[in-house]
């Protein structure tokens, strides 16, 4: 039946007089730069994103969750990541549901759009600050191109600030699934809940019985979240890999640095936000960044990892910038000098890794994955080692196996690395080379770009003595700030007394 036109027109009327339709129009009036900075935002991911080649802490993931059931994965395997298992849930779900390795990366694109519009729509911060934040680095590209756990820390951190005065029960689910993104995120969660729970003490709030009962449901669903994480992620005995940082407070400098190189701007910076929270009394805000500086200094950390120090900072000015704003002239300048140098230099970041990634292969796995395809087709030998000088395993050579529906290497036990002093990978190759495999690939890691690959080392002459000739190499570089980072080379030697069905060409790389 339909309703009498005088009853539409009064549907069409918002409470307060105004036309709903004149409501929405002057909010897209107001709003457009908003939508614009999104727009752009996802037009810079679509473009990227094919660009991206995945390495291998990409492809290990990946494997992990494409080989093993659930059980098998959290009883075991995640153990030896060092890491909890909310990512290699949520790829195990995405295989399951026939998602194909490239589609991850649209997965990662997705939740850093989701993050993105979050940022731009409901933060606090003054517009400027909304719509230059997403171009930064690790939001742009470390956090949002790279299909690693780090992804979902920006999201979490953002809902976790838009939740901060809402519901607690929310509040601890979202501290608790951060927890469970990486171990560096626990420490983080970790810290905003001591500062929620001292917040809530000095509010008074625990004095109300019923207030009391939430907080304390509230803890113990926290509580069960991070006894999760820590089963998930316990490193068992026979691990590795084991990491000495050096002294605690050199270590911990070296960390804070790591954010915001030359170090000529680290030091001024963490000063200038240390001073700003101070001046309106809320230095303790900045306790979960030094809980995960504090992790990275004793246990480990990579730049990467120190990176979430940044998606924290710009939720701890979300949670706080009612008062900041209120801080002192001169606490205020300083801040927003530090900030502003801060955002410059991580745009510079962006557009550098964005332009790398484009120009440069990110990773040699996808171009060595097509030059070995007829070799495994034609059922061809291969074996798997590393450059005794250069690296301490052939983890890298798992950015291979995405590409293919079972384990290509002869001497390798699993379709993944595993991450045990238990691993016969390369005590296997060793007995295996006099029996001459078709094809040998020795993964090398150098510090920058390389154009060539020194052919001198011991390893590299054990396989030439052996019979086998140097092939081809493929390498790719992860850019790092505004220069080459580490460079990871396939080095492929091929033995000449068999025939494949196909011998693929490839522009090799020079060796020396």
């Amino acid at each position: 039946m339909e309703l009498p036109a005088e009853e539409i027109a009064e549907k069409e009327i918002a409470s307060d007089g105004i036309p709903v339709f004149a409501q929405n129009t002057a909010a897209l009036r107001t709003s457009w730069p908003e939508w614009l900075t999104l727009t752009f935002y996802a037009a810079i991911l679509a473009a990227a994103i094919p660009c991206h080649e995945p390495w291998a802490d990409e492809a290990q993931a990946w494997q992990l969750a494409r080989n093993l059931s659930l059980p098998d994965l959290f009883r075991t395997y995640i153990r030896y990541e060092g890491s909890p298992g909310l990512w290699h849930f949520l790829l195990w779900a995405l295989n399951r549901a026939h998602i194909s390795y490239t589609g991850i990366h649209w997965a990662c694109g997705l939740i850093a759009f989701a993050s993105a519009a979050l940022l731009i729509f409901a933060s606090p911060l003054p517009r400027a600050l909304r719509l230059t934040l997403p171009f930064t680095y690790f939001l742009l590209f470390q956090y949002a191109i790279v299909a690693r756990s780090y992804v979902l820390a920006p999201l979490l951190l953002f809902l976790v600030a838009w939740c901060w005065k809402k519901s607690p029960f929310t509040l601890a689910i979202l501290l608790g699934l951060l927890a469970n993104v990486a171990i560096h995120a626990a420490t983080i969660s970790a810290g905003l809940a001591v500062v929620y729970t001292i917040e809530q003490f000095r509010a008074g709030n625990p004095k109300s019985i019923p207030h009391r009962r939430k907080l304390l449901a509230c803890a113990a669903i926290l509580l069960a979240f991070y006894a999760f994480s820590i089963w998930t992620a316990k490193p068992p005995h026979d691990i590795a890999f084991k990491t000495s940082p050096g002294p605690f407070f050199i270590s911990l400098a070296l960390r804070l640095v790591e954010l915001s190189r030359p170090i000529g701007l680290a030091i001024p910076f963490w000063i200038a936000i240390a001073v700003w929270f101070a001046s309106r009394r809320v230095l303790l805000y900045l306790l979960p960044a030094a809980f995960c500086a504090g992790f990275c200094a004793v246990v480990y950390g990579n730049w990467w990892h120190v990176g979430l120090l940044y998606p924290l900072l710009i939720s701890l000015l979300w949670i706080t910038w009612p008062r900041l704003v209120e801080a002192s002239s001169r606490a205020s300048r300083w801040g927003n000098a530090a900030l502003a140098a801060m955002f410059g230099l991580q745009i510079l970041w962006a557009g550098y890794a964005l332009a790398f990634d484009h120009f440069h292969a990110f990773s040699p796995d996808p171009a060595a994955a097509a030059f070995l395809r007829p070799f495994v087709n034609h059922g061809d030998t291969i074996a798997l080692t590393y450059a005794d000088a250069d690296s301490t395993n052939a983890f890298d050579g798992t950015g291979i196996l995405p590409y293919f529906d079972h384990n290509i290497y002869i001497n390798q036990r699993y379709p993944f690395w595993w991450w045990s002093s238990q691993d016969t990978t390369e005590d296997t190759f060793n007995q295996l080379l006099p029996t001459h495999p078709r094809l040998v690939v020795v993964e090398a890691v150098f510090k920058g770009k390389r154009d060539h690959i020194p052919l001198d080392g011991p390893k590299y002459q054990s396989i030439l003595q052996a019979g086998y000739t140097y092939t081809t190499a493929f390498c790719g570089t992860m850019p790092e700030r505004l220069a080459p980072g580490l460079t990871n080379c396939h080095v492929i030697f091929e033995f000449p007394g068999a025939t494949t069905a196909a011998t693929p060409s490839a522009p090799a790389t020079r060796a020396r």
